[in-house]
C-alpha cells in the first residue's frame, strides 16, 4: 500500500493505493488529508493480519481434522446454503445421512460407507433417485469442506452413484380433473380452479400465501408470491381468464364477510397442506393413477403448451427464469399429440394423392424425373443405384 500526493485532486488529494489479496485488482481511494490516508492504511494493515491469522488456523484444523459428519453438516446447512427452501429440504434428507455417519469423523468416511448407506436405503423401498440425493447432499458437504479448508481431501472423490431413472407421472385429465372438482371439498375447490388455470407452486411457498389483497378483479390479475427459489421479484402477475371472475367473485364477497384474508383456508385458518382432503378427493372420484396437488401445476403447463401457448410466456407466468424448466419438468407428451406429430411430416412421396387418384378410379402415372428434379440427391441413386 502507498499514499500519493495529487494536488490537482479538487477533494481527497492524498490518494491510498493497494492491491487486494482477493481478486487481485488495484484500488484507490481519496482523503483530504495525510493522516486521514495512515489511519486507514493501519486498519487494512490490521485486517490483513487478522485475514492470515484465520488462514494459519483454518490449515491447521485441516492438517488435523477431527471434524464430524454432523458438524460439517451443521456448518455446510448455515454457511453455504442461503433458500430457505433449499436448506429445509437439504435438512429433511441429512436427518436420514445422521442416523448412520452422526459421530464419524468426515476425512475417514469411505466410498464403502456410502455404499452401505445406499444399500440401507433401498432395504426401506426407497427409490434411487432419493437416495442419490442424500448421498449427493454428503458429497456436496464434503467438497464444500475442501474448499473452506476443513478437509484435507474428499474421501468420497471416487464415488459414482447407480443411474437412477426419473420417474414421470402424466397430469390428470380434463375428465380426471372435473371429476375430481366435483367431490372435492370447498377449501380444495379452490386449489384446483387456481392450480389448474393459473399453474402456482401448490404449497405453503407460493399459493397457500395468496390473500385477497393479491387479487385484482378490475385489472384482471393476481399478484402471484413467488416461492424463494432465486426469483427477481417477489411476486408476478398472473391474468385472471374471464371465466374465472365470477367465481374468484363470489368467493371473495364470502371471505370477507367472514373476515378471511388467505384464498385457501379451513374454516377460516390459513392452510399448510391439503393432503389429506386431495387423496380423499381422488378416492370419491374412483382416480386410481398415482397423483399429488403438485399434478396441477403439471396440467397447466402441459395443456397450455399442447394448445401453442408460447413457452417463455408460459415459463414466466409459472415463476421460471427461461423455458428449459417447462421442457424438462413440466411439459408431458399428450396421446394425441403423437398422431398429430406424425400428420406434421410432409407428404414427400405425394402418397396421399396417388391415394386420392386410386379413389377416383383413374390411376396416374408418375411423372418422369419429378422426384429427381424436387430432391436432387436421389439422381445418385438412379444414375448410380
Amino acid at each position: 500500500m502507498e499514499i500519493r500526493h495529487q494536488p490537482y485532486r479538487r477533494q481527497g488529494q492524498w490518494v491510498v493505493y493497494w492491491k487486494s489479496a482477493w481478486t487481485g485488482k488495484r484500488h484507490h481511494r481519496g482523503f483530504s488529508s495525510e493522516e486521514s490516508a495512515r489511519e486507514f492504511i493501519d486498519a487494512m494493515t490490521e485486517i490483513k493480519e487478522r485475514e492470515k491469522e484465520a488462514l494459519r488456523r483454518r490449515r491447521k484444523r485441516a492438517a488435523c481434522p477431527r471434524l464430524t459428519v454432523e458438524e460439517l453438516l451443521s456448518r455446510y446447512l448455515s454457511v453455504a446454503l442461503s433458500n430457505p427452501v433449499t436448506i429445509r429440504e437439504t435438512r429433511h434428507h441429512a436427518a436420514h445421512l445422521l442416523r448412520l455417519f452422526r459421530d464419524r469423523q468426515a476425512a475417514r468416511l469411505t466410498c464403502d460407507d456410502a455404499l452401505r448407506f445406499i444399500e440401507a436405503q433401498r432395504a426401506r423401498g426407497l427409490r434411487q433417485t432419493t437416495i442419490n440425493r442424500r448421498v449427493s447432499i454428503l458429497r456436496a458437504a464434503l467438497r464444500w469442506g475442501v474448499r473452506m479448508g476443513l478437509l484435507a481431501q474428499d474421501p468420497l472423490a471416487g464415488l459414482r452413484l447407480p443411474k437412477a431413472s426419473s420417474r414421470r407421472v402424466p397430469p390428470p385429465t380434463p375428465r380426471e380433473l372435473r371429476r375430481i372438482f366435483r367431490v372435492a371439498a370447498p377449501h380444495l375447490q379452490r386449489v384446483i380452479v387456481i392450480g389448474a388455470y393459473c399453474g402456482p407452486r401448490i404449497g405453503p411457498s407460493e399459493l397457500f400465501r395468496l390473500r385477497w389483497r393479491d387479487v385484482d378483479l378490475e385489472r384482471g390479475v393476481i399478484r402471484m408470491p413467488n416461492a424463494a427459489k432465486g426469483a427477481r421479484d417477489a411476486v408476478r402477475e398472473i391474468p385472471v381468464r374471464k371465466a374465472l371472475v365470477p367465481l374468484l367473485r363470489r368467493w371473495r364477497g364470502e371471505d370477507e364477510a367472514a373476515g378471511v384474508e388467505h384464498i385457501v383456508h379451513w374454516r377460516g385458518r390459513q392452510v399448510r397442506t391439503v393432503h389429506r382432503a386431495w387423496h380423499a378427493a381422488l378416492r370419491r372420484a374412483g382416480v386410481r393413477q398415482e397423483l399429488s396437488t403438485y399434478s396441477l401445476r403439471h396440467a397447466y403447463a402441459t395443456y397450455s403448451a399442447a394448445n401453442g401457448a408460447p413457452l417463455k410466456s408460459l415459463s414466466a407466468l409459472m415463476g421460471h427464469r427461461d423455458a428449459t424448466m417447462i421442457l424438462k419438468v413440466y411439459q408431458h407428451a399428450l396421446e394425441h399429440q403423437g398422431a398429430r406429430t406424425v400428420e406434421m411430416m410432409p407428404d414427400v412421396l405425394k402418397l396421399g394423392t396417388a391415394r386420392r387418384s386410386r379413389a377416383a378410379g383413374r390411376t396416374v402415372p408418375p411423372v418422369p424425373g419429378m422426384a429427381l428434379r424436387r430432391f436432387p440427391s436421389l439422381s445418385l441413386w438412379a444414375r448410380f443405384g
